[in-house]
This record gives structure tokens, C-alpha cells and sequence, in this order.
């Protein structure tokens, strides 16, 4: 029974409708709860670097049939010491359930790299916000 109370607590953290407060909870076990969202079903953000040449792509599913359109902002971004600098940005808008948003990128650096999203999922006139953030890349 404790251990169900603290899961149900951690949902009830995870989401609050209102703000729409989105964010990923440990649970006292160790293991991870996913975000709760609306009008999203999945998401994933992608940073390849070969030849100096860097692919962004974030893919998001939203619910067919709920989710309408979907604006995504891609943030290419430079490790800094402990912070990021954005390199570049792009934002695009897909007037549909999902969405496969591609940009590239020159590198004229050597460093570390990683491509952060951050999106608008629409249901009508309600919306959401989600954002990941893909895994960092050295060159």
C-alpha cells in the first residue's frame, strides 16, 4: 500500500492540469515515471554529427483524430563549462497529428553538442508544451 501511495503521489506530481505541468518522477523503487501528456504520444530528438555536418530531427506523435497541429522550435546548442549556448535555432509548424522536423547545421567548432526541442502540441484551441533534449555529441 506505501508503495502505491508514493506512485500515485508521483503521478499526481508529474501532471497538473491548468499550467500543464509536464516532468518525469522517481519513484522510491528507482524507477522512472513518464511524463503525462494530453495531447502527445511520443517524442524523441536526434543530433547525428558526421563531416562536419550536423542533422537535427525531432519526431512527435500526437493523438490522431485530437491532436491538430503541432510548432516545434529546434535549438542547436554548444556546451559552454557547465551551461549552453545556442548555436542556431529553427521553428517550424505542421498542421497535423505528427510531425518529422529536419534542419542541418555546419559545425565550424570542435566541441560537445546536443539539440534541445521544445514544441506546442495543439488540440484546437488548447495546447500543450513538451521539449526533450537529445543526447550530447562530441566532435
Amino acid at each position: 500500500m506505501k508503495k502505491f501511495v508514493s506512485f500515485f503521489a508521483a503521478v499526481l506530481m508529474c501532471c497538473s492540469i491548468g499550467g500543464i505541468t509536464l516532468s518525469a518522477a522517481i519513484i522510491p523503487d528507482g524507477s522512472i515515471a513518464s511524463p503525462c501528456y494530453l495531447y502527445t504520444n511520443s517524442l524523441t530528438s536526434t543530433l547525428s554529427i558526421s563531416n562536419g555536418k550536423a542533422s537535427c530531427r525531432t519526431t512527435i506523435y500526437g493523438i490522431s483524430g485530437t491532436t491538430t497541429k503541432i510548432v516545434v522550435t529546434q535549438y542547436l546548442e554548444k556546451k559552454n563549462g557547465k551551461s549552453w549556448d545556442e548555436v542556431t535555432s529553427w521553428t517550424d509548424t505542421f498542421n497535423s497529428w505528427w510531425c518529422n522536423d529536419t534542419n542541418s547545421y555546419t559545425i565550424t567548432e570542435s566541441g560537445t553538442y546536443r539539440l534541445r526541442s521544445e514544441a506546442t502540441v495543439y488540440s484546437g484551441s488548447k495546447s500543450e508544451d513538451v521539449d526533450i533534449t537529445s543526447t550530447e555529441q562530441i566532435v
